[in-house]
């Protein structure tokens, strides 16, 4: 059901049906893995610089969930509309 204003759902600017494909998915959960295990790591041996490269290295990860979309050759995203 659609709300009364006509627009998306409160919910649907955080959560989605509609999943996109996302090329980076397996890259930004090793990413996560990777500096979250040097981050632990570091704490544990006091080590800042330890800490400091995981803390790039999920940064990194963070910040490929901004990468641009893929352009197919009619010019479209790989995204699909979303189905009303």
């Amino acid at each position: 059901m659609a709300p009364p204003h006509g627009g998306a759902h409160v919910g649907d600017v955080f959560f989605s049906r509609h999943r996109r494909k996302d090329r980076f998915l397996h890259l930004r959960l090793a990413l996560l893995l990777v500096g979250g295990g040097l981050g632990l790591m570091g704490m544990r041996l006091e080590n800042g610089t330890l800490v400091s490269v995981a803390t790039g290295i999920v940064l990194v990860g963070f910040l490929l969930r901004f990468a641009p979309q893929r352009q197919s050759p009619s010019g479209a995203t790989d995204r699909k509309p979303p189905v009303p």
